[in-house]
């Protein structure tokens, strides 16, 4: 275990059918392909591990409840792990918790992608935080961004975020989130009949709970399902199944869980909308969420309808290239759903326009490319050389 050239590491499941897994696939992938043979680190996913020519996956299994507790003893594995690694050139981690394990070795050069802060968001995950913990988290992540060689995120919002916290800008680097157009997607769809979608995960700040009471909005059309493909398992779905048939909505949603890649990209491209109800709190004003669903959604020329938000509107073109909505407002998010499904014109300019929008600025050859050149300029500028001659065939 002594010939890897980097390590990326993540306190996520991957594989796993969360957004966060596709952004790990095409980082690691890059990150391989700069350097050479790559250790993955990550939590156990529902799915396979990763084995390919040059990456291979280790993955952490606890059951300790406690997510401190739990994060405490995955960093503590990873440092173990990288005690006996002694070929590693970049260690690129998505988490303070990989990041203490990488720190503790100098001749690793740190690299932070940071697309979320756990003193921002596990507030809203884990309302029993105390102010103690709150604090060391934060101290944490000022360690790993001060002595990150690179800081990277998906966000102008989050970058402003950084700054503001003493982070040197030139060392901030943004690198967005992204999609592929989709090769080939069955005329006939996986869900039949008109429906609007709402997918991913089911987080409070998500604001699924809005959606579902813009749905009591739209009772007039009769015909119309919601469509939630949620990345979690149905026994994580109970509070908003249970809502829902509070409100009376239960018999106009269909609850899907879990769906593979090919199923969940027909569900996208078969929907006349797909919601992203984004609530307005510092986890999405301070941190911005980049939500990989917009990006998907738009891949597909499936119109968006979002929360006005500024990390929104890094992505998109109010009436050009989706539809924004001020956020919490069911009876507006509602207004705007009816406008798309009364006016076809109009859903096909914006399906256009969404699809060019990612061809033109999202795609992942374009931001892998970018991350790419990322690598490139901080080993250079950290080395002194080129890590060129380090590629492989």
């Amino acid at each position: 275990m002594s010939h890897f050239k980097s390590v990326y590491i993540a306190f996520d499941q991957h594989p796993s059918y969360k957004g966060a897994s596709t952004h790990i696939a095409h980082m690691c992938k890059v990150l391989s392909e700069s350097y050479g043979p790559t250790l993955l680190l990550t939590v156990e996913g529902p799915l396979p591990k990763i084995e390919s020519k040059h990456i291979s996956q280790l993955c952490f299994l606890s059951e300790e409840q406690n997510v401190l507790k739990r994060a405490l003893l995955f960093s503590s594995w990873v440092k173990e792990i990288l005690d006996k690694q002694d070929t590693l050139l970049v260690g690129h981690f998505r988490d303070v918790w990989g990041g203490m394990a990488v720190l503790s070795h100098p001749h690793i050069l740190p690299v932070f992608e940071v697309n979320g802060l756990p003193s921002i968001e596990w507030p809203y995950r884990y309302p029993q935080l105390t102010n103690v913990t709150h604090e060391k988290l934060k101290h944490l992540e000022d360690y790993c961004l001060k002595e990150s060689a690179l800081v990277l995120t998906p966000s102008q919002v989050i970058k402003k975020h950084l700054w503001n916290r003493g982070v040197a800008e030139e060392k901030i680097k943004l690198l967005s989130n992204g999609a592929d157009l989709p090769a080939n997607i069955s005329a006939t769809p996986v869900i039949s009949g008109e429906y609007i979608l709402y997918f991913g995960a089911l987080q409070a700040w998500q604001g699924l709970d809005v959606l579902l009471k813009a749905m009591r909005y739209l009772e007039d059309k009769a015909n119309l399902k919601l469509i939630i493909c949620a990345s979690h398992t149905e026994h994580h779905c109970k509070a908003y199944r249970k809502f829902a048939e509070k409100i009376g909505m239960q018999e106009r949603i269909v609850w899907l869980y879990q769906l593979d890649k090919e199923k969940l990209q027909n569900v996208i491209s078969h929907a006349y909308a797909s919601i992203a109800p984004l609530v307005e709190c510092s986890r999405n004003l301070e941190q911005g969420c980049s939500p990989l669903k917009i990006f998907e959604s738009m891949a597909c020329g499936t119109p968006v309808i979002a929360s006005d938000l500024p990390v929104v509107r890094e992505i998109i073109q109010p009436q050009i290239n989706g539809v924004l909505v001020r956020p919490g407002r069911p009876a507006e998010l509602a207004r705007a759903i009816r406008i798309l499904l009364d006016y076809p014109q109009q859903r096909d300019l914006l399906s256009e326009n969404a699809k060019q929008t990612i061809a033109d600025h999202f795609s992942w050859d374009h931001i892998e490319g970018n991350l790419a050149q990322l690598y490139e300029q901080v080993y250079t500028f950290s080395f002194g050389y080129s890590k060129n001659n380090l590629r492989y065939g």
